[in-house]
């Protein structure tokens, strides 16, 4: 079995070899018999009858790649061959019926169907003339009549069924190349959603990374720099700014792991904090405020129990609203609204302070915190503002729905 395994594997990938190993048995087998049915004719009509032969036989070799110019060439050389009083082979009729399926099978849509048909004509049209015309006259008895007429419905069925195999044989074929092709498009379509997810998550990594690093070092650069200032004058000030830096590297050092804890396997528990919310709101604020920024926080609307996601993306965009207008405008003012609808939670952080770096960032699309504030709204499907105000200052406005969220 294993034999007949890796012959078939080997006919299945050299389909050439094949061609070549079939048209060379067609071709000894034909000569064989054609060699016990000559009988004493001339030397000349030998060669002749050994040219037509191979004329008929060997054009197989090419039966794929040119199936329907194969099919004509053998149907005109079946004819000369059969007019030319050389013995009947069985052996031409099988090459013939197989270049015949082979056009079915391979030919082209648009003139297989006219070619096989105008050569199945032909062949059929030539054995009815040599049945009754060419021995018109003679007598023959009612068997040897229905025997003749078998043979003619014998040929017919063989060509019906050489058409019908050839049909199901390129339908197959066609299944199989769309199954290949859809399968090409799966693994394709598989690999673009393995890329964008690994692509997502690099960016949701990075716009984590961003918020918390940028927001702890920006903190602690400012807190630094007052520290610096104070330290000779009043140095148990200086202190406790330096220990607020401390308390601000802690954090950032604990929510970097929590960020990083991510990255762990999925049957590993990130336990090491808790995800920032706004119910930390009071501390960021305070943190802020020890900083020099004055911020107001104003509630409105009944507070609802949000979804994590939204949580944590209501209480970045406030932590790099009041970052940016520290880092940008310095100690000023800033007022932070938190407004519930039923529907959606909408957050306001607008400061009064002259920042002219922010608002080109913010009118040509770049800086990172912008962007991240951008796509975390995005994220949800919700509607983000940034940019100067009228009355003067900077305004970040960001809607996050709740669609879908069961409170």
């Amino acid at each position: 079995m294993k034999i007949l395994k890796r012959i078939a594997a080997w006919f299945n990938y050299h389909p050439s070899g094949t061609d070549i190993l079939i048209t060379i048995a067609f071709a000894v087998l034909a000569l064989l018999n054609l060699y016990v049915n000559w009988g004493t004719n001339s030397a000349l009509s030998s060669v002749l009858a050994v040219l037509l032969t191979l004329l008929v036989i060997l054009p197989l070799i090419f039966r794929r790649r040119y199936p329907l110019g194969v099919l004509i060439f053998m149907t005109l050389a079946v004819i000369a061959f059969r007019t030319s009083a050389i013995p009947e082979s069985s052996f031409i009729s099988y090459a013939l019926l197989l270049a015949f399926f082979s056009a079915g099978a391979y030919g082209q849509q648009q003139y297989r169907n006219l070619i096989r048909g105008v050569s199945a004509f032909l062949i059929i049209a030539l054995l009815v003339y040599e049945i009754f015309y060419q021995q018109r006259g003679a007598d023959f008895p009612t068997q040897t009549i229905l025997y003749q007429l078998s043979v003619i419905l014998l040929n017919v069925f063989l060509f019906a069924a050489a058409w019908w195999i050839g049909e199901v044989f390129r339908t197959r074929e066609q299944r199989e190349l769309e199954l290949q092709e859809k399968t090409r498009q799966l693994e394709k379509e598989r690999d673009e959603n393995a890329r964008r997810a690994v692509v997502d998550e690099r960016v949701r990594i990075a716009r984590e990374l961003h918020d918390v690093v940028a927001h702890h070092v920006s903190v602690m650069g400012i807190q630094a720099g007052a520290a610096r200032r104070i330290l000779k004058q009043q140095p148990d000030k200086a202190n406790d700014v330096l220990s607020q830096i401390e308390a601000s590297s802690r954090q950032a050092v604990a929510e970097l792991q929590r960020l990083l804890g991510f990255l762990r396997a999925d049957n590993q528990v990130d336990d090491i904090a808790p995800q920032p919310s706004l119910q930390q709101l009071d501390s960021l604020v305070n943190q802020m405020r020890l900083t020099g920024l004055s911020v107001s926080v104003k509630i409105d609307g009944e507070k609802i129990s949000l979804p994590p996601g939204v949580d944590l993306s209501a209480y970045r965009i406030v932590q790099e609203a009041l970052t940016n207008t520290l880092k940008h405008a310095g100690p000023v003012h800033a007022d932070v609204t938190i407004r519930y609808t039923g529907n959606a939670v909408e957050l306001e952080i607008i400061d009064n302070g002259n920042t002219p770096e922010a608002e080109i960032n913010a009118e040509k699309g770049n800086g990172r915190g912008l962007i991240g504030m951008r796509e975390r709204v995005s994220l949800h499907g919700g509607e983000f503002f940034a940019g100067r105000i009228p009355a003067g200052g900077f305004a970040v406005k960001a809607k996050l729905p709740l669609t879908g969220w069961n409170k």
